[in-house]
């Protein structure tokens, strides 16, 4: 009888779990990218304003909306940082004139236009949500 109630409980609880896990961000381009893969240490660059070309194409990076689950995810796994602290770094280096922050779009679905009309843009949707006509370079 224990071992039934253990097997029911550990079933249920697998259920509930599996039902929480999340696909995180990822970061996608323009199918006519000429960017295959990024490392992690390249989408940081490029997403604190410190890598402005890949593979010899200007890249011009986007950020979904402040206070996104997803833009908080996405930093805190690719940088290490939170949303707010990405915040206070992009204000030092306004104020000092060394760099602009990408530029924010309202949402996934405008993020997904930008970046499959231009080679050039690179944003990070939640991978559950890829839009058609782009391609996943990055993982974290």
């Amino acid at each position: 009888m224990k071992k039934g109630l253990l097997a029911s409980f550990l079933i249920m609880a697998g259920t509930l779990f599996s039902s929480l896990v999340v696909a995180g961000p990822v970061v996608v381009v323009s199918q006519e990218s000429a960017i295959d893969s990024l490392s992690q240490n390249q989408v940081r660059q490029i997403f604190n304003g410190q890598l402005r070309r890949v593979s010899g194409i200007s890249v011009k990076p986007l950020d979904l909306p402040n206070g996104s689950a997803s833009r908080d995810a996405f930093y805190q796994q690719v940088t290490g940082k939170s949303a707010e602290q990405m915040k206070s770094y992009w204000a030092r280096m306004i104020f000092t004139g060394r760099g602009m922050p990408p530029r924010e779009v309202s949402s996934e679905r405008e993020l997904g236009m930008l970046v499959g009309s231009d080679p050039g843009f690179i944003g990070y949707v939640e991978e559950s949500r890829v839009p058609a006509g782009l391609r996943l370079v990055f993982r974290p």
